[in-house]
């Protein structure tokens, strides 16, 4: 299948979902990444405020914030580019031209400053490759990045194999509802 077919049927499936197992799915997710050995080890995490049919996070955003580290949430630029922007319980947000709640205004952090972003995106496989919405901003920011990638997706998002684009940043590790996957392990034995 081609990235666009493959983007067509997932984000199918994942309107099919109600918004109970939505729900449902995306606490045991964020279970998961509040365990995870990166996580632990975050001082400075970016996560996304999710469009409706993505991971939820809100209440990811509210336990990284109690939790005593730094929040940050990626605005996009008219230029292309991506910022993380520090947030607090205080911070306004506001739909972006997508409709994803970015933060008005905070400080900027470099990427390379970063110790873990917490990714979303429609489709992915167990090697890492991910596929956005096609514009790019994530895989520019990460490429700039010197700490792990952990994509958030449903198990439904997964599929066999996608082709790389020459932009692609591979994910470290993708969690779901039902696993933790390790990217590079999966990647090393050829699934």
């Amino acid at each position: 299948m081609t990235r666009d077919e493959i983007r067509s049927e997932v984000k199918k499936k994942r309107k099919a979902v109600s918004g109970i197992e939505v729900l449902e799915m995306s606490l045991r997710i964020c279970e998961k990444v509040v365990k995870l050995p990166e996580y632990l080890r975050a001082k400075r995490v970016m996560c996304y405020a999710a469009l409706p049919d993505e991971v939820q996070t809100h209440g990811l955003l509210w336990a990284i914030r109690r939790s005593g580290r730094e929040l940050y949430l990626p605005a996009v630029r008219l230029d292309g580019s991506m910022d993380a922007v520090r947030t607090t319980d205080d911070t306004v947000l506001k739909p972006d031209s997508f409709g994803i709640g970015t933060p008005v205004s905070g400080d900027v952090l470099p990427p390379e400053h970063l110790d873990l972003v917490l990714v979303p995106g429609i489709a992915f496989d167990r090697r890492g490759n991910r596929l956005g919405f096609g514009k790019g901003y994530f895989d520019r920011f990460l490429a700039r990045c010197r700490c792990p990638a952990v994509a958030l997706a449903y198990e439904m998002q997964l599929v066999d194999a996608i082709e790389a684009g020459r932009h692609d940043v591979l994910m470290d590790k993708l969690v779901t509802e039902a696993a933790v996957y390790d990217c590079a392990a999966e990647a090393a034995i050829g699934r």
